[in-house]
């Protein structure tokens, strides 16, 4: 639905085009009302899928570290896969633990990542043993590509007997982890590069229902009376 409606205004905005430059007498889209996009957002990663992912990735071979990395920094920053491939190691902020990546139409942002992806991709880069700019390495040495990237993932997922759903569900996966954690809806839009609010509150909305059951836990008007 969501690629529908981008369809439906990239059409509008072409045929508005024609009609200012005389290139057509009408606009076909004027009488087509637009697609309406469901208030549901799309199967992301669970904690618990992420953590039997890493468990089976194992920690013997370079290739492994580097996997092991990956997957922390697209579920811990919750950046693009376009993001990720273009990452260099002079990116990384070690004292601050950021990493600034290059988001659509070439804005750039810090994204933040924890203590333990730090050690991972740390760990990765002493375990490599090869200098070069970039931070994440294919086979031949050669900077890592985006197919290269989704099927390290699918056979990742494949051995820890996990649905892949797509390198995306991690950004989905981020997004509802921080805000089931308390997270600011105003930082979560900074920290995963959005233009606006539409997409931060799809997420908040279809989380509500979980964050209001755990804030209940916490003040349950039940649990306040002072009978037993």
């Amino acid at each position: 639905p969501a690629t529908v409606s981008v369809r439906y205004r990239s059409c509008q905005t072409f045929f508005k085009w024609c009609q200012r430059e005389d290139e057509r007498d009408d606009n076909p889209m004027a009488l087509i009302d637009p697609p309406k996009i469901p208030d549901t957002v799309q199967p992301w990663y669970s904690s618990a899928d992420v953590e039997r992912v890493l468990k089976a990735t194992g920690r013997d071979t370079v290739h492994n570290f580097r996997d092991t990395a990956i997957v922390l920094t697209l579920f811990d920053a919750g950046v693009r896969i376009a993001e990720l491939t273009g990452m260099m190691v002079a990116d990384v902020d070690w004292h601050e633990r950021t990493i600034l990546v290059t988001g659509k139409a070439g804005n750039q942002r810090y994204v933040s990542i924890g203590h333990k992806t730090t050690s991972a991709v740390e760990r990765y880069l002493r375990k490599r043993r090869v200098d070069s700019p970039y931070l994440w390495l294919g086979s031949a040495n050669k900077p890592l590509a985006l197919n290269g990237v989704r099927m390290i993932l699918h056979r990742r997922f494949k051995d820890a007997g996990v649905t892949f759903r797509g390198a995306h569900a991690f950004r989905r996966g981020f997004a509802m982890s921080f805000l089931e954690s308390g997270g600011q809806e105003g930082d979560l839009k900074q920290l995963g590069g959005w233009s606006s609010f539409a997409m931060v509150q799809r997420y908040a909305r279809a989380s509500a229902g979980e964050r209001a059951v755990k804030a209940h836990k916490l003040v349950s008007p039940g649990d306040r009376l002072n009978v037993r």
